[in-house]
């Protein structure tokens, strides 16, 4: 669970508390909650957010809106996000993590349950305040 030091988001203690944050994050995205999300990044202005839905966003000052019109776009998850993880590294400073993304949601506007798969590379760093993302980048799968 993430830390709060009045209305200013504190980052996770371990790579692994992370990586959980961001798995339920990408819950509350389907749901259209943005805040889980959005509590994960880095404030730097070299984070960069590499989605299927746009050109990529560098900064957290471009990646907020982005996050924000993505997860209005969902109205509700039809299920638990399923992640099949490929590749992981970790450093003392550095995670990186491979994986397939697979999730069941509600989209606004639309009938019916729309599932989609995500082939995901995320990077987190360990910063003065404990671990945040740095990247993410996301293409749909095809196979």
């Amino acid at each position: 669970m993430l830390a709060r030091d009045g209305d200013i988001a504190m980052a996770y203690p371990s790579f692994d508390a992370a990586v959980a944050a961001s798995h339920a994050a990408l819950v509350a995205m389907a749901n259209a909650d943005p805040e889980p999300s959005l509590a994960l990044w880095s404030r730097s202005a070299e984070a960069v957010l590499a989605n299927p839905l746009g050109p990529s966003k560098r900064g957290f000052a471009m990646i907020e809106p982005e996050v924000r019109r993505v997860a209005a776009m969902f109205a509700g998850a039809a299920g638990p996000l399923d992640f099949e993880e490929i590749s992981r590294i970790v450093t003392p400073d550095l995670g990186c993590l491979t994986g397939v993304e697979r999730m069941q949601a509600r989209h606004v506007g639309r009938d019916g349950i729309v599932q989609s798969g995500l082939r995901v590379t995320t990077l987190f760093k360990r910063e003065d305040d404990g671990w945040r993302l740095v990247l993410r980048h996301a293409d749909r799968v095809v196979a």
